[in-house]
């Protein structure tokens, strides 16, 4: 269930240590954030995530081909 996973999410994040989203006296650039690091090196952070893609019907599958994409992609 989609509330399960969240707060089975939730609950790892509440166990994170002290971490940095930004690097004092540099420019902002979300790849540099520590806390994005340590999340997405737990995979329930990535189950959560493509949850909530499939939940929000931006992408679809194809079961001929067994691939999945998004809505809106033509071949581009």
């Amino acid at each position: 269930m989609p509330g399960e996973k969240r707060s089975k999410l939730l609950s790892i994040v509440k166990k994170m240590p002290p971490l940095k989203h930004s690097v004092p006296e540099e420019e902002f650039n979300i790849q540099h954030s520590e806390i994005l690091k340590w999340l997405l090196q737990n995979p329930e952070t990535w189950n959560y995530i493509w949850n909530n893609i499939k939940q929000a019907g931006v992408v679809k599958y194809d079961s001929e081909t067994k691939t999945w994409q998004g809505v809106d992609y033509h071949g581009d």
